[in-house]
């Protein structure tokens, strides 16, 4: 995973160190301060338990050494492995030669509205994250209000018209212009303290904002004893606590949106003029961008500052809702998946573990939560700790990597989770390599429950759908008959009778598809089983292979088993039709 960002020369400093063991000068000299760092982030992302794989980072500054800087010396000031970094040029990482290519996933978060380099070389640029997305790379990119990260982000495809990249007049092509940071209609999402009031600073607290999540339904359930339609939000705001329901505030963001008139956006890529948005279902309509959630600014406050170094009181706020996260399902038509955010103030220092300017504020206790950020002091302890709402926001930071990774990298996950599962202890003495002949459907039927459970205690409810449909398609037999009920993110409707049979099997006036569903993630469980010494010690695509190979053998084995018990259910049914058709006594 490739993480970019830059400078704003003169003004501030992006990096990816932690501004709270920053000496006190220092946080205070605001072009050398860590505010605009991402070392928290870089911290929630490090310490991260990934499911299914391991992460390298790579931390990239575009910054290029100057006068008496060295490159060595400005890499240790922004916490970067590479620094003058290029999306179109090579680059060494400890004595070894990188490209673009060479990775999966980039997430650029530029800070700078102005750039060094001439348009011609940006377009270069442009065009090599285009070629590295059309390859199936995952990118995801933001700025803030204005055009601050435009320069660059205006002239990516897809990125350029996800989000609002222009500051007072429209782009060449009638691109919108993006919200002021200082008029009354500014996208200030900053939220009142403990004491009813709204800050500046208040965007360094323990309160986050609320965004409201787009909402996808999932099938039904059984709740308080009736049916009930579930629905989840999209992966990227999904955890083992629930839906993402926060993000970090802030006074001035920017605007992500789905854009009009998706048909006939093209770009050029070499000789080549591409589709931005290619043709995806039956009807051959654009593959579009989906708003993953959207956020309110509260009407009637002029956010007013404590600390001199931060802008002034502006004018009253009008109240409006507006994109704060947008995202494009690539895969779905073989390219790579896109993410753009309303603003990097959702990822960095200063929004996240407190603000150091105010230290130097008489008026401000040692103990002002505006000073700790989300982390709060544990009950019983001096310590502090990350409160529920950055709990959740610290999963919509990792699921930005889960999304993201490319299409072709996804089986091999999904089948490493799977061999997580059976090396826990609960599994690791049961599932010992035997006959097939020895398991029958209660076993599939119980490891498939098992799977659902590891999965959504890791990751959360919805990785058990995304693990589902990359292991059931396109292979798995089953896969056309279940797509409704597993494929709950694609955007092309299809007419079936699956939602209602699965209804009428809630409430037991038919079979349950969802008995077929954990059947077949039974048997992944138990193909991973046969085959984990091998997959743990070797991550190859050769023994994945191996595992997929023989995956359909023990599929066969477990819906013979399932077959039977549906018999046995047919001529239950059969026997109740027949008692209901009766006439009754007289």
């Amino acid at each position: 995973m490739l993480i970019v960002t830059d400078d704003w020369v003169g003004v501030v400093n992006g990096g990816f160190l932690t501004w709270p063991d920053q000496p006190l000068p220092d946080r205070i000299d605001p072009p050398q301060a860590r505010e605009f760092h991402l070392g928290e982030f870089m911290r929630v992302l490090q310490e991260t338990a990934w499911v299914g794989f391991s992460v390298e980072l790579t931390r990239a500054h575009r910054t290029r050494p100057s006068g008496n800087i060295t490159a060595t010396q400005l890499a240790q000031d922004r916490g970067a492995d590479v620094v003058g970094f290029r999306f179109d040029e090579s680059f060494s990482l400890k004595g070894e030669t990188r490209k673009l290519s060479d990775y999966d996933l980039v997430l650029f978060f530029p800070i700078s509205p102005a750039q060094d380099d001439s348009e011609d070389k940006l377009k270069k640029e442009a065009e090599a994250i285009a070629q590295f997305m059309e390859n199936g790379g995952g990118f995801f990119a933001t700025g803030d209000h204005a055009n601050l990260g435009a320069p660059l982000c205006k002239l990516i495809p897809r990125v350029r018209s996800m989000r609002r990249w222009y500051a007072v007049n429209p782009g060449p092509q009638g691109e919108p212009v993006s919200p002021s940071p200082t008029s009354a209609d500014r996208h200030d999402t900053t939220r009142p303290g403990p004491d009813g009031q709204i800050l500046f600073e208040n965007q360094s607290d323990e309160v986050a904002q609320e965004i409201e999540p787009t909402w996808y339904p999932g099938g039904f359930a059984v709740k308080a004893g009736y049916p009930a339609r579930v629905k989840y939000p999209h992966p990227l705001l999904c955890s083992p606590l629930g839906a993402v329901t926060y993000l970090p505030d802030h006074m001035h963001e920017g605007w992500c949106e789905v854009p009009d008139k998706l048909a006939g956006r093209t770009f050029t890529l070499g000789p080549q003029t591409l589709p931005e948005y290619p043709v995806h279902g039956p009807n051959n309509e654009p593959l579009a961008p989906e708003l993953v959630a959207n956020g309110t600014v509260l009407p009637g406050h002029s956010t007013p500052v404590i600390d001199q170094e931060h802008a002034a009181a502006l004018p009253l706020t009008v109240g409006k809702t507006f994109g704060v996260i947008c995202a494009w399902d690539g895969h779905r038509v073989d390219k790579g998946r896109v993410v753009v955010d309303s603003t990097w103030h959702h990822f960095f220092n200063i929004n996240l573990v407190g603000d150091m300017y105010l230290a130097d504020e008489q008026e401000v206790s040692a103990n002002d939560q505006r000073l700790f950020g989300f982390f709060v002091l544990e009950p019983g302890s001096a310590g502090r700790v990350p409160n529920e709402q950055y709990k959740m926001i610290e999963w919509y930071f990792r699921n930005l990597v889960y999304w993201l990774i490319p299409a072709k990298r996804m089986h091999s996950i999904a089948w490493h989770s799977m061999v997580q599962l059976t090396l826990r202890p609960r599994l690791l003495e049961e599932l010992q390599p035997s006959a097939l002949e020895g398991y029958t459907f209660k076993h599939f039927y119980y490891l498939g429950q098992l799977a659902e459970e590891y999965l959504q205690k890791a990751r959360g409810a919805c990785a058990v759908y995304e693990v589902k449909r990359i292991l059931f398609h396109p292979k798995i037999p089953p896969w056309e008959w279940v797509e409704d009920l597993i494929d709950i993110w694609d955007p092309v409707p299809k007419p079936s009778e699956l939602p209602q049979m699965s209804l009428a099997g809630l409430l037991g006036a038919g079979p349950k598809p969802e008995v077929l569903i954990k059947t077949v993630l039974g048997s992944a469980v138990l193909a991973a089983a046969q085959l984990r010494d091998r997959v743990a010690s070797r991550a190859d695509d050769r023994v994945i292979a191996e595992l997929e190979a023989l995956f359909p053998r023990v599929l066969q084995h477990a819906l013979t088993q399932l077959g039977r018990e549906l018999d046995i259910g047919r001529r239950a049914f059969e026997l109740l039709q027949r008692t209901i058709r009766e006439p009754l006594p007289r």
